[in-house]
């Protein structure tokens, strides 16, 4: 049986399975699969763009650099990858450690009898433009890793090693149990991670959905040690038990042929061991929330300030039910938001704000013993007084759906809809890919590897009944989670793990007596056709280009188009960047922009979600001058969904019931932004440095001030005084895109103003010296700290620009390696290049515990560990030298995987106004010639006595008699960013040796501003 594919996937493909039992498929990925591909530049070697990395918010969206031309696209490389899921995770961890099969997880990467060395596949991944990572799930755990083609095998070598002979070093265990440790610490503060472990609790006696699957040091070291367990002594076994050949699915991409890959496959992995031993299955183990405990009325602390509302159901396991996908069909009415919606009920009475749910393939939500179905709705002030209303709105949809009958003409909507996406879906990461195909194939006949998790094949109409009848009041589980409960005195109970705090009733009888027996409600039915379903999937004949051009241009406005020559998919997108001098004008004026953001997102839902169920997609973001506008999908009816959003601006309206619930939600997002301590540190990082930017602070204490009426007349300023900047790319001709750039001025602009108006970007200097600031983190609950070093350099050219990219790539494993893995200083950590506003920098980053480690031992790790690093440089032989170049050559020479991809590739080049469209080639020509005398050369700013280094720490909670939250009246206390708030205060002016910064806007003032760096020459 060979796997279903679609049409526009030009890949091979091959299933096979080795003597031991382990099951392969075999992805080739041959030069002609990709058509006549372009190289790229990998964002995650260089500027921005993957996690890790920094820049200017407005440029996050802006990637990848310029196109090939036809002669040497032939060159056009593409990331090899390898995922292997054993069909095992966290239920089969023994009842006495919890957390065991996730330690596991971590301990399997510290070497083998063939690789001994802890950390040499990341440092050989890390050499060739690699990475790796793993995660372990309900009853899977999966590995993966991409790399350079030429280096595949033996990364592959390497990776089987961890199944053949991992070593499971015993000096690694105290060190790997601190790791999974940091890690679950990071997720304390988490309100889904707090609520999923307490539904988990609410499951029966001895059923594993009960299990705490983390891990801590409590269950990995505290416990077992007072019980006189080893879990040392126990790991060996626990490996053998569970990760066997036959348990395990293994999927690989690259360019070489079929065969070849069948030969890496058998010579690798034919020597992982077979147990001999039956697969741990969990099938007959039923109903784990058939219990007293599940069908109640949950209240629940909230760690953020916000409101949420969820309803769950339980349901026996669907996962062998893909090709009907009952949830799914249930899912796309229920968290429908367009009329007739229960959304667009409750958003006109203004209760809510926001409405998801659903059933997705992460095992708590599917696995062999059960699924589960929530609705999740974020609640107004006014909707969390008037839940059960809310719930009867819900109850009163749900009786529709049973009444009205599952209706074959959705299904068959919906089946086109994803029929159309997979029909012309494009390739992502090639390590994307295998990490979700090595899963599917534990959950899906070969035939439907590709195709199971998206696809839907059968109409069933009794089975989407009967699990429409499971919907009812008598079987949901409530939980309300409110940051207000914490002050009435009502939470009487703690989970045992998160400690999470909340409190159970039973459901009111009345209340459920009403919802069995609710009436029709008129304003509650079923969606309408949706007019946004594409039906022309033309490939259009138009002239191509080789570079976006210029096609109007009015008064400091530029759109600009380039014709897709290919991918030759029936998609486009549009990039808008709205600017305006009148955003940056006053502290309430940039408040106002989030505000009109944030209004009309809510006011469009209604007409573009359709849209969005078609396969369009949307963003709307506020960056310092200005806003983003972004659209991408299906050529055929892109720009009546483009024009649907306009018209919403063009006619924007502001309703004051909905302003007053936007204007709460806004404070209380701009509140929860800065209880997480790394993002706090980049609003710190980014109120000193940027002189455009008004921090959340001073944001968060005005913004009540704001009135409607003032609103309004920000809005008339505004779009009395925009400039805008387009890109048009994808399948378009000419003249269709300039009626739309006519189309998007019309709507957007009230007149035409001075170019010399135009707001001009900038940066501030930092000093030569160490600075730095230091403040307590807002929620003392919390013990998570957050160090972020920032190293500046100078205004960027091409050249230098690629030292810097060369620089960090050499340094990224090592700096995981010693201050993660070595030092355990935390969970997440990582060196990255910064360019802001064409300024380049260097970052080092550590998110740890104030429990365990202080800010200074963090930042002085941090120091030692550079000033090390120039030895690793400078112990360089000219062999690895000219391998790490040629390892960020070959990663310019990856062929971009989807339009989307180039469409951000071109977008940053006219975004930032560089223009450079060969870039790649420029980078290539001086990386050909780069000795390793330059890349030391350059590296002395970052570590010599004039360093420039600006260091943001967020302090956690070191003390646990001192744990509470800030609270609203705290954080308005703020005045300024001169913060008088105990729990956000600057700190450290005791320490001499060390420059603190105790008012940013007086230390703003002694800065220098750099103009804004052209990064084109």
């Amino acid at each position: 049986m060979e796997v279903i594919k679609s049409a526009n996937d030009k890949r091979e493909y091959r299933v096979i399975q080795l003597e031991n039992g382990l099951k392969a498929l075999l992805v080739s990925n041959p030069p002609d699969a990709d058509g006549y591909q372009s190289s790229t530049e990998v964002e995650s070697e260089s500027e921005e763009g993957s996690e890790g990395d920094e820049s200017d918010d407005e440029e996050d969206m802006e990637e990848n650099e310029d196109g090939e031309k036809e002669e040497k696209k032939k060159n056009a490389e593409r990331q090899s990858a390898a995922a292997l899921c054993v069909g095992v995770g966290s239920f089969c961890d023994p009842d006495d450690i919890p957390g065991f099969a996730h330690f596991l997880e971590h301990m399997v990467f510290m070497g083998s009898d063939k690789f001994p060395k802890e950390n040499e596949l990341d440092d050989y991944l890390g050499k060739h433009g690699g990475f790796s990572n793993a995660w372990t799930d309900c009853e899977k755990t999966v590995f993966y890793f991409e790399i350079q083609k030429k280096n595949f095998y033996k990364a592959l070598d390497m990776f089987a090693h961890f199944f053949i002979s991992p070593l499971l070093r015993q000096d690694c265990v105290d060190r790997e149990v601190k790791a999974v440790d940091s890690e679950f610490q990071m997720s304390v503060p988490n309100d889904g991670d707090r609520v999923n472990q307490l539904i988990s609790s609410l499951a029966r006696e001895g059923h594993p959905m009960r299990k705490f699957m983390c891990g801590n040091l409590k269950t990995l070291k505290t416990l077992p040690e007072e019980k006189g367990v080893n879990i040392y002594d126990h790991l060996r076994e626990f490996y053998n038990n569970m990760y066997s050949a036959h348990y395990m699915t293994l999927a690989i991409e690259s360019k070489e042929s079929l065969d070849t890959l069948e030969k890496y496959v058998r010579e690798i992995f034919s020597k992982i061991p077979n147990n001999q031993k039956t697969q741990p299955s969990f099938k007959l183990m039923k109903e784990p929330f058939n219990t007293q405990e599940f069908r109640k009325f949950y209240r629940v602390s909230s760690v953020e300030n916000a409101h949420s509302l969820e309803i769950l159901w339980s349901f026996p396991s669907l996962l062998h039910e893909y090709r009907v996908k009952p949830l799914d069909y249930l899912s796309t009415l229920i968290t429908h938001e367009g009329k007739g919606s229960i959304l667009s009920y409750l958003k006109k009475r203004t209760l809510a704000l926001s409405l998801s749910g659903g059933n997705n393939f992460t095992g708590t939500e599917n696995n062999s013993t059960c699924s589960t179905f929530y609705i999740n709705i974020t609640l107004t002030d006014e909707g969390l007084q008037q839940v059960y209303q809310i719930l009867t709105v819900i109850f009163e949809y749900l009786h529709l759906l049973r009444t009205v009958g599952p209706q074959k003409h959705i299904f068959d909507e919906q089946k086109i809809i994803e029929d159309n996406k997979f029909r012309w879906r494009e390739k992502g990461e090639a390590v994307d890919y295998v990490e979700e195909l090595s899963e599917n194939m534990q959950i899906f006949p070969v035939e439907h590897y590709l195709t199971g998790r998206h696809l839907i094949y059968d109409y069933d109409e009794k089975l989407i009944k009967e699990c429409a009848d499971i919907l009812k009041p008598d079987t949901a589980n409530i939980v309300l989670r409110s940051k207000s409960f914490d002050s009435q005195g009502i939470l009487n109970k703690e989970e045992k793990w998160y400690s999470t705090k909340y409190n159970v009733q039973d459901i009111d009888p009345e209340w459920v007596e009403k919802w069995r027996n609710v009436l029709p409600n008129a304003e509650l039915y079923l969606p309408e056709p949706n007019k946004f379903i594409s039906t022309n999937f033309e490939i259009l004949d138009s002239n191509v280009t080789e570079h976006p051009k210029i096609i109007l241009e009015e008064n400091g406005s530029q759109f600009w188009f380039k014709k897709d020559n290919k991918f030759n998919v029936p998609k486009g997108s549009v990039y808008i960047r709205i600017t305006s001098p009148v955003v940056i004008e006053n502290l309430l004026n940039s408040i106002m922009n989030d505000l009109f953001i944030n209004l009309l997102l809510q006011n469009i839902t209604e007409s573009v979600y359709p849209g969005v169920l078609a396969g369009y997609e949307y963003s709307i973001d506020s960056f310092a001058t200005g806003i983003i506008l972004t659209v991408t999908g299906f050529n055929h009816k892109l720009a009546l969904f483009l024009d649907t959003i306009l018209e919403h601006i063009r006619d924007f309206k502001i309703d004051s019931d909905m302003f007053k619930a936007v204007q709460i939600q806004l404070k209380k997002t701009y509140y929860n932004d800065m209880i997480r301590p790394k993002e706090l540190a980049k609003v710190l990082d980014t109120a000193i440095l940027d002189p455009h930017y008004y921090p959340l602070p001073d944001k968060y204490k005005h913004i009540m001030s704001i009135t409607d009426t003032m609103l309004q007349t920000f809005i008339l300023q505004l779009r009395n005084s925009l400039f805008i900047d387009c890109f048009t790319h994808g399948n378009f001709i000419k003249q269709d895109v300039k009626d739309m750039a006519v189309m998007i001025m019309s709507k957007l602009r009230l007149s035409k103003p001075s170019i010399d108006l135009k707001p001009k970007r900038c940066y501030h200097k930092v000093p030569e010296s160490q600075t730095y600031c230091r403040v307590n983190g807002v929620n003392r609950e919390d013990s998570n700290s957050c160090v972020m070093n920032y190293y500046q350099s100078i205004p960027g050219t091409i050249y230098n620009s690629v030292l810097n990219e060369v620089l960090v790539t050499r340094m990224k494993e090592p700096c995981f390696d010693i201050l993660r893995t070595k030092h355990q200083l935390g969970y997440s950590v990582g060196a990255n290049t910064r360019t802001n506003n064409g300024i380049l920098g260097l970052q080092v980053y550590v998110q740890s515990q104030a429990t365990k480690f202080s800010l200074t031992t963090i930042d002085d790790h941090i120091t030692s560990f550079l000033q090390e690093f120039q030895h690793t440089l400078t112990n360089m032989t000219n062999e690895e030298f000219y391998s790490l170049v040629k390892s960020v050559i070959t990663s310019k020479q990856l062929a971009e995987v989807s339009l989307e991809e180039e469409t951000g590739r071109l977008w940053r080049e006219i975004s930032r106004e560089n223009y450079v469209f060969d870039r790649r080639e420029k980078e290539i020509a001086l990386l050909e010639k780069l000795t390793q005398k330059e890349v030391i050369n350059w590296y002395q700013q970052y570590i010599n006595n004039t360093q420039r280094k600006l260091s943001i720490q967020v302090e956690g909670n070191k003390d646990d008699t001192d744990k509470k939250m800030c609270t609203d009246d705290d954080i308005d206390n703020i005045d300024g960013m001169v913060i008088s708030c105990d729990n956000l205060v600057f700190k450290g002016q005791g320490e001499p040796d060390r420059t603190f910064i105790t008012d940013i806007d007086q230390f703003k003032k002694t800065l220098v501003v750099l103009p804004y760096a052209f990064i084109n020459s």
